[in-house]
């Protein structure tokens, strides 16, 4: 945009919020526009940055941009993958994070109903005084942070779906209000917001990995689960993948598995290990040996001891038919992978601490998973593309997460592959790797959960598919204002 221009929209996007949550200097705006991935990708800078404290301000502000065509980005925590948060046609940068407030935990209905800066802690310690709790891996450091992508969180079988929605509070980019679900009957958003698929059609889904472009996500109407007596978390290790799987498969089809998900040893020890032993190569090489080649927990939820012991027996009867064995831990490591399965914002930054990477999704049932690994491995072979620990050795395989999705019929697959920012021949593999990955995958038959590999992936999507996804986009923002470019290269 021109000075003159950026210089006018300040002054009325200062009238909403105050001069205080606005800002047209590049130190403050230069945080929201990055996400996990973007040092990897290329740059952009919006012209300015906004953020909102109600939802009326919100209104307000989308109301402004369609007059005077200014592009919005919605921004909450930028925990998004494949660089889906970044201003690729500046404008303006539209943080929600404000928004923080739960509105309401229903124990009846099991429902928490929050805005998109509610951080896990918090929904955790107010839940729990109702005796719940949110199945919260998956969705980062905070619960709405992903609320417009694609909304991560808990299952009653896996460790990530994204049915936990019940409903949603939408502004449209016009600055209309909406609710889905039963809430999409005025009123009704007080009266009775709890059933998920109101009048027909699944509205809530839209907004799902919609990336912004819909419309701006600012309240979630979440499910929780009950926290019983004994809440117990089984960690188990396996040899192969393979095992590994189907113990998985097996131990969700016993139907007693509040959540079951997973990680390889390179994962394990390198979120486990405590910040000394990463700095010395030959003790961390031993500390990976003591975790097995596969570590999965099954979270178990009790009334009594006598159901807990009959679950406990279920599972190590299940799981021996794949050589799995239960496994404990001590001291900081055993503190430390409790931190993970809880799914810990801790946990977010050890993710992070050996290089920053790309989380190489697919979504495929556990059968097939064994294949792609086998796809990625040859990918990485042909680029000479290395992944090292904390022991300088070279793995094999990245690290990983699996874990169901919803129930047995598809798996997500997570593999980790770093690079060096500051090095271009280690982000130039990185580049060259995504780009092989997401094509072999997909051929492979990998679907994927994120809208932003739409624009690598619309030429093999059916005609039909992106003429519904392109006419909600055109029926709801003619002025093409809402993350221009975000999810389709061309609008």
């Amino acid at each position: 945009m021109e000075e003159k221009q950026v210089k006018s929209a300040y002054k009325e996007l200062a009238k909403i919020v105050g001069e205080k949550y606005v800002s047209m200097d590049k130190e403050d705006i230069m945080p929201y526009c990055r996400d996990e991935v973007s040092q990897a990708f290329k740059t952009y800078m919006a012209d300015l940055v906004v953020a909102p404290g109600t939802v009326e301000e919100i209104r307000e502000i989308l109301r402004l941009c369609n007059k005077i065509k200014l592009p919005v980005y919605p921004y909450a925590f930028g925990v998004s993958i494949s660089s889906t948060a970044l201003p690729r046609v500046g404008g303006l940068m539209l943080v929600v994070r404000r928004l923080d407030k739960i509105l309401e935990i229903n124990d009846e209905t099991h429902t928490a109903t929050i805005e998109p800066g509610v951080t896990w802690s918090k929904l955790y310690f107010e839940a729990k005084k109702q005796n719940l709790e949110p199945l919260g891996l998956g969705g980062g450091p905070h619960s709405g942070s992903l609320i417009g992508n694609f909304v991560l969180g808990g299952g009653n079988t896996g460790g990530i779906d994204i049915n936990e929605e019940v409903a949603c509070e939408v502004v449209l980019p016009d600055g209309d209000l909406m609710w889905t679900g039963s809430a999409g009957m005025k009123g009704h958003e007080k009266l009775n917001p709890w059933c998920r698929v109101g009048y027909g059609m699944n509205l809530t889904g839209i907004f799902h990995g919609c990336l912004g472009t819909y419309g701006v996500v600012t309240k979630v109407l979440r499910r929780l689960y009950p926290l019983r007596n004994i809440e117990e978390r089984v960690q188990i290790g396996f040899d192969t993948f393979e095992d590994c799987l189907n113990g998985m498969k097996d131990l969700i089809d016993l139907g007693i598995s509040k959540q079951v998900y997973g990680v390889n040893k390179a994962q394990a020890a390198m979120i486990a290990a405590d910040s000394e032993i990463i700095k010395d190569p030959v003790e961390y090489e031993k500390y990976e040996n003591i975790f097995p080649e596969f570590l999965i927990v099954d979270k178990i939820s009790c009334y009594n001891e006598k159901q807990q012991t009959v679950y406990k027996e279920l599972i190590e009867e299940t799981i021996s038919k794949y050589g799995g064995k239960i496994v404990s831990f001590s001291g900081k490591t055993q503190d430390a992978l409790m931190e993970l399965w809880d799914g810990s914002s801790s946990v977010a930054i050890r993710y992070l601490r050996h290089n920053p990477h790309l989380m190489a999704f697919a979504m495929l049932p556990p059968s097939m998973l064994p294949g792609l690994r086998e796809i990625t491995k040859k990918i990485m072979k042909d680029l000479d593309y290395e992944l090292t620990t904390f022991s300088n050795k070279t793995i094999e395989h990245p690290r990983c997460w699996i874990t169901p999705w919803e129930r047995n019929e598809s798996y997500l697959f997570e593999q980790e592959m770093e690079f060096v920012p500051e090095d271009p021949v280690s982000v130039k593999k990185f580049l060259e790797f995504q780009k092989r990955y997401y094509q072999e995958s997909a051929k492979y038959g990998s679907s994927q959960i994120n809208a932003g590999f739409l624009k690598r992936l619309e030429p093999m999507m059916w005609p039909g598919y992106m003429k519904i996804i392109r006419g909600v986009k055109e029926l709801l923002d003619p002025n093409n204002i809402m993350a221009p470019k975000q999810m389709l290269k061309d609008i």
